[in-house]
């Protein structure tokens, strides 16, 4: 399953219609028939996405402040349906906490993108808790932070006449630094870490209708803006853009009617939460970078892979969220070092680990186990991506020679790959060590078969 929902309504038909739509998309949908029972049921079932719908008058935001009010549920995100589509509605929802705000009888493209949108957030939030908690079995804990800085929000309008306007009618809402940009503006000199904009509202139609959207793209690929607020207004001729921003990665879409106060509440709500993950992210790798991280190549370690193995392995048996393990070994290393120099070797270690971390997700662990093995760990993945993944990372390491000053020709460097996924079998029990195991036997697989090839492990069944 893509991921766990919740809904709640009162009535029967909207539940119906929206579990439809949903299951269909592959959600795993779990109704609830009153919206005062969405607590105790959220509790329970840990969703990944809570919806709710109509319930007695009021009691729709009632429910999703108390969500955001319970320590345990206040990180599932909620979308929260309204009947009429309305700028009191739309805020009032906001207000209540919820991350976005729906109205029956919109673009359904576009509520399919909100949830695809939310749940993969939850992912990324859940993966740096994952961190944070295993920072915590290290000792390396710290207190959050106790104030919230001024952030760089960057307005990117259609023209910079309606850009000044943003401009003004936003900052009777927020005490942020405002700044008008361009596109080229926004996509400037990036290597001046200060001049990087904590936020971005962009405008869906710039110089051309899809400029906005391109932008957006632009923004999410590269590293310094990755992890940026990004907020589109989309144009009223254009409704499927909302659908396409959400996608290519946007935070949030306005309606095309610039509104400040709604704007300002969706603005606050997101960079408190991008303080929150940056701050555990510059936590994280200061003060775990010398207890878990192979000072060669900059990886994590086997001791910190373990521990991130063993949060995989319950969650997996928890929730059924399948994961697989990769180890990789470099084939003939030792001839490298023997004929050029543990220094060339060295080098050669510290350029396949960049390969191979350009070519996995964010999320995803890279971790040297040792000598010229590694492992590597993707959550929430299906076998076919699995092999896909692996295949990307046989062929990055060994498509192109390594180029090492010290040595006037290239390395020509392959690498052998086994994989094993957890749920690739009925009532898989597998622990994380087991899993390591089949990977590992499918690695000597590879190396039997004259190296430079993908195994995947059998499966127990």
């Amino acid at each position: 399953m893509s991921g766990r929902i919740l809904i709640a309504d009162d009535l029967a038909t909207n539940r119906i219609v929206l579990k439809v739509k949903l299951t269909v998309s592959c959600y795993d949908v779990i109704q609830v028939e009153r919206v005062d029972d969405a607590l105790e049921t959220a509790r329970r079932a840990q969703p990944d996405l809570i919806i709710l719908g109509r319930g007695r008058k009021g009691q729709s935001l009632s429910i999703c402040t108390a969500l955001k009010q319970d320590q345990i549920l206040s990180s599932i995100p909620v979308i929260l349906i309204t009947d009429k589509d309305d700028r009191n509605s739309r805020i009032e929802a906001l207000r209540a906490g919820a991350e976005d705000v729906y109205s029956r009888g919109g673009n359904e493209s576009t509520l399919s993108a909100m949830v695809r949108n939310l749940i993969r957030t939850r992912g990324t939030y859940e993966e740096i808790m994952r961190h944070r908690d295993i920072s915590t079995e290290f000792g390396c804990a710290e207190d959050a932070a106790s104030f919230v800085p001024a952030a760089h929000i960057a307005l990117v309008a259609p023209d910079p006449e309606q850009g000044l306007l943003w401009r003004r009618n936003l900052s009777t809402e927020m005490p942020h630094r405002l700044d008008v940009m361009t596109i080229t503006q926004a996509l400037g000199d990036m290597n001046a870490v200060r001049n990087v904009p904590d936020a971005f509202v962009i405008s869906a139609s710039l110089l051309e209708d899809t400029d906005g959207l391109r932008l957006v793209s632009e923004l999410r690929s590269r590293v310094q803006t990755r992890n940026a607020v990004i907020v589109v207004v989309h144009s009223e001729d254009r409704p499927n853009d909302g659908a396409m921003a959400l996608d290519l990665g946007a935070d949030a879409v306005m309606h095309p009617c610039f509104e400040a106060i709604e704007l300002s509440l969706r603005l606050k709500a997101l960079l408190s939460r991008k303080l929150e993950l940056d701050a555990l992210r510059k936590r994280f790798d200061l003060n775990l970078s010398l207890a878990v991280q192979d000072p060669l190549t900059g990886l994590h370690n086997r001791r910190y892979a373990q521990s991130y193995l063993n949060r995989l392995e319950q969650e997996a048996l928890t929730n059924g969220q399948a994961y697989a393990i990769m180890v990789l070994d470099l084939d003939h290393f030792k001839s490298i070092n023997d004929r050029f120099g543990h220094g060339v070797g060295d080098k050669v270690l510290v350029e396949v680990a960049n390969r191979m971390r350009k070519n996995l997700r964010e999320f995803d662990l890279l971790a040297r186990f040792g000598g010229e093995e590694f492992l590597v760990a993707l959550p929430d993945v299906s076998p076919k991506d699995v092999a896909a993944m692996a295949e990307r990372l046989r062929r990055a390491v060994g498509d192109v020679p390594i180029k090492v000053s010290e040595i006037a020709a290239p390395i020509h460097v392959t690498v052998s790959v086994g994989v094993a996924v957890w749920g690739d079998q009925a009532n898989d029990a597998r622990s994380s060590h087991e899993l390591t195991q089949a990977a590992d036997e499918a690695l000597y697989a590879s190396k039997s078969e004259g190296r430079n090839v993908v195994t995947f492990g059998k499966s127990a069944a």
